[in-house]
């Protein structure tokens, strides 16, 4: 292989990689990662840590409002989650305006300000959803490398 062949076959996995970091990674990872959270809310966990149980369910309420999920009456909140990408990043939110009291907890919530919610986690940063993203990032740049 010639030296400008070299350059040019440099400068082809130069622009493949900045493509990936910039483009089809974030995409990527935000699908990965909503995909995770949703799970999270449908499993009422935060990867494999279970949320505390709402008090109609602990005294054995009979019918609907007895088995119904803890936070999915309507289903908005987990159906909120999505993401949007920016070159090089991604972010993954919920723009429900109680989304946040939810996945945080908060005091002096509602009209009356008297109700406390207790943290029921979806979102945030864990390891194993860092170590998935780790192995889609490292298989990528593997694949390009190998070109």
């Amino acid at each position: 292989m010639e030296i400008q062949d070299f350059s040019h076959h440099l400068q082809g996995i130069q622009e493949d990689l900045r493509h990936q970091l910039e483009q089809d990674l974030p995409e990527e990872i935000g699908n990965l990662a909503v995909r995770r959270f949703k799970l999270n809310f449908q499993k009422e966990s935060f990867f494999g840590k279970p949320w505390l149980e709402v008090k109609r369910r602990q005294n054995g309420t009979k019918g609907a409002a007895g088995s119904r999920k803890i936070l999915t009456e309507s289903g908005d909140l987990g159906y909120s989650i999505d993401y949007e990408t920016h070159e090089g990043s991604v972010t993954v939110f919920s723009d429900l305006p109680y989304s946040e009291a939810h996945n945080e907890g908060t005091k002096n919530a509602g009209r009356s300000h008297n109700v406390t919610i207790p943290q029921r986690q979806f979102m945030g940063e864990h390891e194993n959803l860092t170590k998935l993203i780790i192995k889609k990032i490292e298989r990528a740049i593997t694949k390009i490398l190998k070109q």
